[in-house]
């Protein structure tokens, strides 16, 4: 009996990993250090039980700071890593997008595509390219935004 249960949980496991996607839960605490510094993977536990838990307590990330889960679904989660700094996690069918925003004061975004375990695809950029570009999940999709005029005086906004 129990070698049936493993053998079925080991073909569904493959099967999931093969043709679909993980949770996006599952790909936070799985995420490789190197891509979340700020935290390592019990701290990401943690921030998911209080998720899970509807609660807002935050955890004290391995520089000191706070870290929150500010949206969760099914296919999207965002969490507040440090004052100024974001990661958002966005799966579809194919594979699953990490954002990373960094705030200051002004925001800019880098959006990575990966696949299966954690395997870069590419680097997603804009069509329209400017000094600083935030990406936003919208519905599902990624947005993305020209932030340099916050930087621009008026009579450079003119100009833009």
């Amino acid at each position: 009996m129990n070698r049936h249960c493993f053998l079925i949980l080991a073909i569904s496991a493959m099967s999931v990993l093969s043709f679909g996607q993980l949770p996006v839960r599952q790909l936070f605490v799985s995420m490789p250090d190197s891509l979340c510094p700020y935290m390592d993977m019990k701290q990401r536990v943690l921030m998911l039980e209080y998720a899970n838990q509807k609660m807002t307590d935050s955890v004290e990330n391995i520089y000191g700071g706070k870290s929150v889960v500010t949206n969760l679904d099914e296919n999207y989660i965002s969490v507040s890593i440090s004052e100024g700094f974001t990661i958002e996690l966005l799966t579809d069918s194919e594979g699953y997008y990490l954002i990373q925003t960094a705030c200051a004061p002004i925001c800019s975004s880098i959006v990575k595509r990966y696949t299966g375990n954690w395997v870069f695809l590419q680097q997603t950029v804009p069509e329209k390219v400017a000094a600083f570009m935030k990406a936003e999940v919208r519905e599902g999709k990624i947005v993305w935004a020209d932030q340099t005029p916050l930087l621009l005086d008026e009579e450079e906004k003119k100009h833009y």
